[in-house]
Parts: structure tokens; C-alpha cells; sequence
């Protein structure tokens, strides 16, 4: 190797290392100028003995070292004696003991100093046994409300009541019982029919223990003439505590002949005009609570009867709100030997007490550490008090906490604070893994590909011409929404803007997943470098829809978004595929069987339903809606309109914006509000028409709104009234009380019905009512048909258990034929799809057909035919019998000859026939049929004619008069 070489080669290795040091420098600073934070806190659970339990940490910087504390101690890793498993910022608990309980925190760490999440309670599921208690009779009057009351026994979580009623176990209102949140049964309208005996238990739906009361209440219903109002429930004042947000029930339930009424006040005056209650029966709602809710309500019952305000009772409310903790500054910068005041904003009822932190460890006051509950001053200032700072608030109903970054200098050295903004020069994120290597990461973390501050390499003044440069504008995608390929798709793109003025793309993120009815699939991200605008998706499934995200990412940090959604080609069935191949084959022996064939243009119609519709945010108050477009009907589709709808509010949906040209398949929808849900549906439009919506989109919650996703609601609502309006609509109304699913926000309620004789749950028709509407009229029924009624409520996470089930029937179809006359009759059933209904008129009644009558309507129709025919043919029979007596009576024989035994028809020998021979063959005669030669009968037969009754000569039948006997044994003429 030559010395030029060697030195070359040295001087690439200095210029290496001092880039490398630069870097390493630059990335110190930036460091030191990030505050950390934990932006996801992990969540108290509650967990049976034995099972598992997996807490999170997100913090910002994602790469910042994470450890674990219990109960204060820090945790080694992961910690095979406890059977703690720690990974990546998620500590995960195999199987919880009495070891494993506890408060739990987070712990970051970095140059700038450390922070700590505020505490998670791990604690064990339990139900404890019911008290023993005497049994209670409980009596009401007919007609009044009845309230057996459930002692719970204590559980961790709250505990589920159950009922038993009638020697079956009741899990959730039904009919006329209703269980309240506080496990408190009330029976509505109480009969004869409500007596017996009650018993309640106790379900933890952790460890999912059932426990039964030792003791039964039994009813009494007795029947009062007149009697003066008075307060069953509750017994005497109450004190109820509830958590702001949460949904309040007060129960008032009264008694009395005739039924009284009842009426709220809050603070002396009539909730009336207080907009945020409703009444459940007698019993005061509020959905969602707040500071201005706490006071003294008054329920007050009257029925005429006594006094007027004897009947009272008071609640008194306090509504706890968990902790809300602000800093003035989230960076300070102190010169050394003066004093920093830190102070902390502290809101919460009751209030919460205070805990000051420096770099995760508690402080205790000193001579030079002052603390209080809204402030903390660092007396004479040195290095050795710089570090991130906690204000951490806790209470009765959660904790909180803020952070502030103290920075020291030297006398005479000033620093620029930074107050409640982001540092001048930012960490650009590192390049992730090539395209080859594509990570699944979790949905929603893509910042998770940044790798740890050792590996990463370090950042450099991000400045430009105009000063601070702004992140990088969304990549322009070429590629179509639709591909013929059935397992990858060819992404292509370019950047929106290049050259002098803009700063240099660093790299591109690709996300990309598939989309599914209910949830999507986790990312799968790609990190391609800033000169490759190409990537090949590949492992896609055959006609599959799938969503693509994509962003740039310069010295600034991650660019706007661009987005696609595309679906891949469907796999065609070998069999279609050969029999093409045929058919192309017999038409053009010349042609391959790739070759394209000209559209069939015998079925136009406009454009097909577009697929539903994807939505990602666009700006604070502004979306992007991306869809695919189907087929085009036969003509050209000329246009895109786009329409949404405000979940939770009651209306049709309206126009956002129309006239979209074809070759555009997304829109941006500004103008929306903060703090609202929002659905959108897409039409495509060619000269035709307008196609059918798409299906609509995944609720969107628009920022402003918490925008977490909830889990499913649990209890469904409850039918409290149903009523047949006329012969084809049934009008329901019912009930949903938030705080049985602990105030899972819903979106709406599905409603199922079916006709009642009917015992397949495919029969079931549904409905959907969207928003806090709390009634709904059912159409297109059949007439005096009996239907089964139950509803859902759900949101984005699922569908609640179903309701009660109701039964109502439909009124009869008003009489508009002829009385009395009979339908032409029905040969053969029609051709129905399954699970369809068929109407056909009977007099003034309906027939209603399913799948599973069919055996029976075929027996019906056959049977029918034959009656029919039958009585048919007895009137042609008697026409018959009436015309051949009149043949016989015009041939002229005397009436007074004939005797009432004697043969009526001439009888002949057969040998008189033309064609045969007189051979002493018997001919037929008399009324017997029996055999006579020459007028002598043989064995008596035909007496009439043997023994020569006056005026009875035997006759000749003429040539072709000879007919069949209508008596056997005798020929007629």
C-alpha cells in the first residue's frame, strides 16, 4: 500500500471522528434543552389473585432510559423472583400476588435529569359475604312503586347485583323491575301478581365471585282506599359523593292513594329550568356532572291527601374533581447564588395535597429548600440544582403533575429561557431501518422507531435563510388507488417542493396496515432514504383495502402528512378463469387469453357505492376524507360529493362539499367544530345519477375532543314503552342510564325486532337510532302480527348486552273487500329470498310466510286443490244425472204403466244390435240389470219385462242408440 494511500486513508479517519465529536456535542445540547415528559401515565388496575397485569409508560423523548418503582423501590430490570417483566417502557406482572401489589411508577431518565409518572395502584380483586340480617316485610300499595333494598357487601371493584324473582335470576332491568346503580330493585306499578319472596347477590366481575344474602325479603301488595303521600326511598337524608364527569342518579321513590306526585328542587328552587336533568320515573338524572351540580336537592311527593310538605326528603351532592396542576414556566434559567421560586397551580376538591420532585426522588424542606403547597424556592442556586423539577397533586379522585426544567449559570453569563415553548434548535429525529427491513410497530407510536441517544446521530443547527425552518410540506403520491396485483402494491411519490429555500429532506416514514370492519391492524413502518421516492408493499391480501400514511422528515423534525388508500386486485377462481380462456378461444382461436374484451354495455345504471370512506386529521378544525371509487355504472363517473353527520345529534346528513373531479380521491372538510364527533359518507355521480352512500366512516372525533377510544359499553338501555300506532308501525320509547357503564360515552342504539312465533335469531330486523334520541317508531311490519323487541346501545368499541325484550302486536288491517268472498286461490308458493316475509290478503287478515312454514303452506295449497276440485265436480254431476232422467222421460211411456219397481230404460238383446246375430244370447232389461231371453228373465232378472206389465212392450233400440248402463248389469237405450 502506498504512503498516499495510508495518509488519504488517515485523514478520512480524522474527518470521521471530528464529525462523529461535533455530532456527539450537538446532540448533548440539544438534550440539554429537551425537557422530558411522560405523555401516557400508566393506569391503576385491579386484577384477580394470579392473573396478569400490564402497565405503560409513553414518554417523550421516546428514547430516553425507563425504569420501574414499587412502592418507591426502583426495580432491576426484569425481576424473575417477583415475576415482573419490564420491556421497552411496559412493565408486565405474570401473575399478581400479595408481593406484587402496590403503587407503581415510571421512572425517565437523561442528560437533562429524570422525571416520574404519577403513581398506578395495583390492587386484588375481592368480595367479601353478605352481613347477616333479618328477613324484611315489605309492604306497598297497588299501583305504587315498591323498593327492595340490596345491602351489598364490600367488593374491590364495586360489585354487580343480581335479583331473584320468581325463582329466576334477574341480571338487569326487565318488564316492570328495575335494578338501580346503587343495587337498590324497584318495582313499577306493583300487582297481586309481585308478591313473594326476594333475594339479592353480589357478582365481582374480576374475579367473577357470586355471593347470595343469607336472607329474602317478601312483598306484600295490599289494596288502600285512601292514604297520605310519604317517601319510601330513601329512608331519611343522604350525603352522595361523585366524581366530576361522572352521571348522578337520586332516588325518590313515594307512596301513597291515590299514586302521588313528585317534584325536585336544588338550593330551594325547581329543577325545572335546570337543563341538565332528566327524570327516570321519579328518580332525578344527571348525565355528566359538574362544580355547579354540588348543593341540596329536596324531593317532595303529594297526592292531595294531609299535609302537603310532609312528604320530603333531602340529598345532599358533592362533586369531586380530580387534580389539575400548572407551571408558569417549563424552563428556567437561574445565575448561580440567587434564588429560583417555582411556582405551582393547584385545583382539586377535596384538595389535594402536594409533593415536590427533583429528578424523581421526593424533597424534604431545608434551610436552603423551602417548600409549600403552592410553591418551592431553591435558596443560593448552584450547579448542583439543576435538574427537572415535579409538582405532583393527589387526592380522594386521581393525581396529576407538571414539570420545569432548572438550568444554573455562571455570574455574569445569561441564557435565553425558554417559557412554555420548544428549544430554537430541535433534535431531527434519526433515519429509521431501511426499506428492506420494515418494523410492526404499535398504532399510533411511530416515533417509536427513534433509537437510543447513544446510537443516534447528532443534530445540527436547524437554521435557514428566513430563520427557524419549518417542518416539511406532505410528499405529492402518484400512485393509483386501484391495482390489478393481488399481493403488492407499487407506492410512488416526490417531494412537494425542492431546492435553494427549502431545507434538505433527511428521509421519508411510510406507514401503512389494513383496514377491517371494526379495528385496524397494528403499522407496518418503513424508513426509506431522502433520494428514493419508490417502495413495493408487498404480503398484501387478495381485494383488501389498506391505508397509507407517509411523512418527510427534515432538521426540524416530521413533516406534514400525506395519505392514500388503495385496494389490492381480487384472486380470480380457477374455474371462471378457464372457462374465459374458452370462451376467448372459441371467439378468436388467434386471440391470448390476456387479450381485453369491450365492456358490456347492456346494463347502465349509476355508479357503484364508493368504499368507506378513511378520515385523518388535517388541521385542528379540518380533515382529510380519502376513498376508492367501484364500478362506474357504464359511463364515466363526473364527480365526487362528500357528506357528514354530528354523532350524538339528531338529522339527516349534510352536504360538505361537492363537484369533487374523478381523478381526485380525497378532500380536505374544513369548518368543523372542536370538540365534536363527526361521521362522513361518500356518492359518486356519472350522467346517469347518483350512486348509492358508501358506508359511513369510523366516528371521528375532531381536536378538542379527548379523541381516546372507549371501550364498548356493557349494560344496554331499557324499554320502557311500546305501542302499535296502526297496522304496520310499533312505537317504543326507553331509557340509558351512563353511569351502568361507567360513563362510556355511546354513540347510538341498534333495535332488533322479529315476529314472536318465530325461533331463528336470523329473522331478527335492525334498526339504528344515532345520537341521544330515546324513541323510535319500527315501519314496514305486518298487520296483527306479534313482534319481539330488544335494543343495544354502542360506540366505536362494541355493542352493550341487549335490553329487555318486548312484545307488541301490530292492529288489524281495516276490512276493504266484500264480506263473505273468497280469494282466488294460490297454486304454488311464491319464490322468496330467506329470511323475507310475504303478504297475501285472507278475508280482512294477513298470512305472514318464513322459510320454516313452507312444508306446512305446500299441504295447505294441495289439500285446498282438491277441495276445490271436488266441489267443482258435484255440481257437473248432478247435471248429468238431472239430464239423463229428462231423455228418459221424453221418450213417452205412459206414467200410470209404470210401476215403481220396474225398469225405466228399454232393455234390448244384444243380437238386435246392428252388427250381430240373434243367437239366443240374454238381452239386458229391468231396473235389476239381471239377464232375459225372449222376455223370460234368467235367475228373475228384469221382472218388469219377463211378467208383461200393461203398456210395457219391449222395444228396439235404434241403430248407435245402445248407451252403458247406468244400473250394472242393464243396457239402456
Amino acid at each position: 500500500m502506498s504512503r498516499g494511500m495510508m495518509i488519504t486513508q488517515r485523514g478520512k479517519r480524522s474527518e470521521v471522528t471530528l464529525a462523529c465529536l461535533l455530532l456527539a456535542m450537538a446532540g448533548c445540547f440539544a438534550n440539554l434543552n429537551e425537557v422530558p415528559q411522560v405523555t401516557v401515565q400508566p393506569s391503576s388496575t385491579v386484577q384477580k389473585l394470579g392473573g396478569t397485569v400490564i402497565l405503560g409508560c409513553v414518554v417523550e423523548p421516546p428514547w430516553m432510559n425507563t425504569t420501574w418503582r414499587l412502592n418507591g423501590k426502583e426495580l432491576n430490570g426484569s425481576d424473575d423472583a417477583l415475576g415482573v417483566l419490564i420491556t421497552r417502557g411496559t412493565l408486565v406482572i405474570t401473575a399478581l400476588s400479595n408481593h406484587t401489589v402496590g403503587r407503581y411508577q415510571c421512572v425517565a431518565r437523561m442528560a437533562a435529569g429524570a422525571v416520574a409518572s404519577v403513581p398506578a395502584t395495583v390492587t386484588l380483586a375481592n368480595l367479601q359475604d353478605f352481613k347477616l340480617d333479618v328477613q324484611h316485610v315489605i309492604e306497598v300499595d297497588e299501583g305504587n312503586t315498591a323498593v327492595i333494598a340490596c345491602h351489598l357487601p364490600e367488593s374491590h371493584p364495586k360489585a354487580q347485583v343480581r335479583y331473584s324473582v320468581k325463582h329466576e335470576w334477574l341480571e338487569a332491568s326487565r318488564d316492570n323491575y328495575l335494578i338501580m346503580p346503587s343495587g337498590n330493585l324497584q318495582i313499577v306499578n306493583a300487582s297481586q301478581e309481585d308478591e313473594g319472596m326476594y333475594k339479592c347477590a353480589a357478582y365481582n366481575p374480576v374475579t367473577q365471585e357470586v355471593k347470595t344474602s343469607g336472607t329474602s325479603d317478601r312483598l306484600r301488595v295490599r289494596r288502600s282506599t285512601a292514604e297520605a303521600a310519604r317517601i319510601i326511598y330513601p329512608p331519611e337524608a343522604q350525603t352522595i359523593v361523585v366524581t366530576k364527569g361522572q352521571s348522578l342518579i337520586l332516588e325518590c321513590v313515594a307512596g301513597g292513594i291515590p299514586p302521588p306526585r313528585v317534584t325536585w328542587a336544588k338550593d330551594g328552587s325547581s329543577v325545572a329550568s335546570y337543563n341538565k336533568t332528566r327524570f327516570l320515573l321519579s328518580n332525578l338524572l344527571i348525565d355528566t356532572t359538574s362544580d355547579e351540580d354540588s348543593g341540596t336537592y329536596r324531593c317532595m311527593a303529594d297526592n292531595g291527601v294531609g299535609d302537603p310538605g310532609a312528604a320530603v326528603i333531602l340529598y345532599n351532592v358533592q362533586v369531586f374533581e380530580p387534580p389539575e396542576v400548572t407551571m408558569e414556566l417549563s424552563q428556567l434559567v437561574i445565575p448561580w447564588g440567587q434564588s429560583a421560586k417555582l411556582t405551582c397551580e393547584v385545583r382539586g376538591n377535596p384538595p389535594p395535597s402536594v409533593l415536590w420532585l427533583r429528578n424523581a426522588v421526593p424533597l424534604t424542606s431545608s434551610q436552603r429548600l423551602r417548600l409549600s403547597r403552592r410553591a418551592l424556592r431553591v435558596v443560593s442556586v448552584g450547579p448542583e440544582d439543576e435538574g427537572v423539577y415535579q409538582c405532583m397533586a393527589e387526592n380522594e379522585v386521581g393525581s396529576a403533575h407538571a414539570v420545569v426544567q432548572l438550568r444554573t449559570a455562571r455570574p455574569g453569563t445569561t441564557l435565553r429561557p425558554w417559557r412554555d415553548a420548544k428549544p430554537a434548535t430541535a433534535t431531527p429525529p434519526v433515519p429509521p431501518p431501511g426499506p428492506g427491513s420494515p418494523a410492526q410497530m404499535p398504532k399510533g407510536h411511530p416515533g417509536a422507531l427513534r433509537p437510543p441517544a447513544s446510537a443516534q446521530p447528532a443534530p445540527l443547527p436547524c437554521l435557514g435563510e428566513q430563520g427557524q425552518v419549518a417542518p416539511a410540506e406532505a410528499p405529492v403520491i402518484l400512485s393509483s388507488p386501484r391495482t390489478s396485483k393481488t399481493d403488492s402494491y407499487e407506492l410512488v411519490w416526490r417531494p412537494r417542493h425542492e431546492g435553494s429555500g427549502w431545507a434538505p429532506i433527511l428521509y421519508y416514514v411510510v406507514k401503512h396496515r389494513k383496514q377491517v370492519t371494526n379495528s385496524s391492524d397494528d403499522w407496518t413502518i418503513s424508513g426509506i432514504p431522502a433520494s428514493q421516492h419508490r417502495l413495493t408493499l408487498t404480503r398484501l391480501d387478495p381485494g383488501s383495502l389498506y391505508e397509507v400514511e407517509m411523512a418527510a422528515y427534515n432538521c426540524a423534525g416530521e413533516g406534514q402528512t400525506a395519505m392514500v388508500t388503495f385496494r389490492t386486485g381480487r384472486r380470480p377462481k380457477p374455474e371462471i378463469m378457464a372457462s374465459k380462456e374458452q370462451q376467448i378461444q372459441r371467439d378468436d382461436p388467434g386471440a391470448s387469453p390476456q387479450s381485453s374484451s369491450q365492456p358490456d354495455h347492456g346494463r347502465l345504471s349509476p355508479p357503484e357505492a364508493p368504499d368507506r370512506p378513511t378520515i385523518s386529521m388535517a388541521s385542528e378544525t379540518s380533515v382529510y376524507v380519502t376513498w376508492i371509487p367501484r364500478g362506474n355504472g357504464g359511463f364515466p363517473i363526473q364527480s365526487f360529493r362528500v357528506e357528514y353527520k354530528k354523532l350524538k345529534k339528531v338529522g339527516d346528513w349534510i352536504l360538505a362539499t361537492s363537484a369533487i373531479p374523478p381523478s381526485r380521491l380525497s378532500v380536505e372538510i374544513t369548518g368543523l367544530e372542536k370538540g365534536t364527533s363527526y361521521k362522513f359518507r361518500v356518492r359518486a355521480l356519472n350522467m346517469l345519477g347518483e350512486s348509492e352512500p358508501s358506508a359511513p366512516s369510523r366516528p371521528y372525533a375532531v381536536s378538542g375532543y379527548s379523541g381516546r377510544v372507549y371501550e364498548r359499553p356493557v349494560a344496554g338501555p331499557y324499554i320502557t314503552f311500546t305501542d302499535a300506532v296502526n297496522e304496520t308501525t310499533i312505537m317504543l320509547k326507553w331509557m340509558y342510564i351512563p353511569a351502568s357503564n361507567n360513563n362510556t360515552p355511546i354513540h347510538g342504539f341498534y333495535i332488533y325486532y322479529r315476529p314472536t312465533d318465530s325461533d331463528n335469531d336470523s329473522d331478527y330486523k335492525k334498526d339504528m337510532v344515532e345520537g341521544d334520541r330515546y324513541w323510535h317508531s319500527i315501519s314496514h311490519l305486518q298487520p296483527e302480527t306479534s313482534y319481539d323487541i330488544k335494543m343495544q346501545c354502542f360506540n366505536e368499541g362494541g355493542e352493550s348486552e341487549f335490553s329487555n325484550v318486548m312484545i307488541c302486536e301490530t292492529k288489524a288491517r281495516k276490512s276493504s273487500g266484500q264480506p263473505g268472498r273468497l280469494p282466488p286461490p294460490t297454486l304454488a308458493p311464491p319464490q322468496l329470498p330467506p329470511h323475507e316475509t310475504i303478504e297475501r290478503p285472507v278475508g280482512t287478515g294477513a298470512m305472514v310466510a318464513r322459510s320454516s312454514d313452507l312444508p306446512y303452506l305446500i299441504v295447505g295449497v294441495v289439500l285446498g286443490s282438491i277441495v276445490l276440485i271436488i266441489v267443482a265436480f258435484i255440481p257437473f254431476c248432478l247435471w248429468r244425472a238431472w239430464s239423463k232422467q229428462k231423455h228418459t222421460t221424453d221418450l213417452g211411456f205412459p206414467r200410470s204403466a209404470l210401476l215403481p219397481s220396474s225398469c225405466q230404460y228399454t232393455m234390448v238383446p244384444l243380437g238386435g244390435l246392428p252388427g250381430h246375430r240373434a243367437n239366443g244370447q240374454p238381452y239386458l232389461s229391468g231396473t235389476h240389470g239381471r239377464a232375459c231371453t225372449d222376455g223370460v228373465p234368467v235367475n228373475r232378472a228384469c221382472p218388469a219385462a219377463a211378467m208383461g206389465y200393461p203398456g210395457t212392450k219391449p222395444q228396439q233400440c235404434r241403430p248407435g242408440e245402445l248407451q252403458q248402463p247406468l244400473i250394472p248389469g242393464c243396457w239402456a237405450c
